[in-house]
């Protein structure tokens, strides 16, 4: 049975990602769509201020990302990019704004992952982790 403290931290979690990814995936699909890079960029930033929000969170509740958060995040990261390559090679609408827009979120999305294992782990731990993963 789950505590009153991991039900809070899962409220908690839900209601950020509820109004910074909704918010976020609307203004990058009207950014897209309009051809309006600085739409599409805030709404990266929207999802940016959501990931940030969750790393806040986690601090607060003394946990971290759960491994169910971990997978759900690379999947949708996966099927995003997956999903932008796609429209980019298959899309003959699909123009150099929208490539801008999709390429500069796609990398402030992999910094902010690089910066916050790099804060939470080191510089050392960070890259030992990567390390001992290719071992096995």
């Amino acid at each position: 049975m789950i505590t009153i403290r991991q039900t809070e931290r899962r409220l908690a979690v839900i209601a950020n990602w509820g109004l910074f990814g909704a918010f976020g995936l609307g203004l990058i699909q009207s950014g897209i769509g309009s051809g309006a890079v600085v739409v599409g960029l805030v709404g990266f930033a929207l999802i940016l201020v959501g990931f940030v929000s969750q790393v806040i969170i986690n601090r607060f509740y003394g946990g971290g990302f759960t491994a169910g958060e971990v997978a759900l995040g690379f999947i949708a990261f996966g099927i995003a990019v997956l999903g932008f390559v796609a429209s980019w090679i298959f899309d003959p609408t699909f123009g150099t704004t929208d490539i801008v827009i999709g390429l500069s979120g796609f990398a402030a999305i992999i910094i902010a992952f690089i910066a916050y294992l790099v804060t939470k782990y080191g510089l050392k731990g960070s890259f030992s982790m990567f390390h001992q993963m290719g071992r096995h």
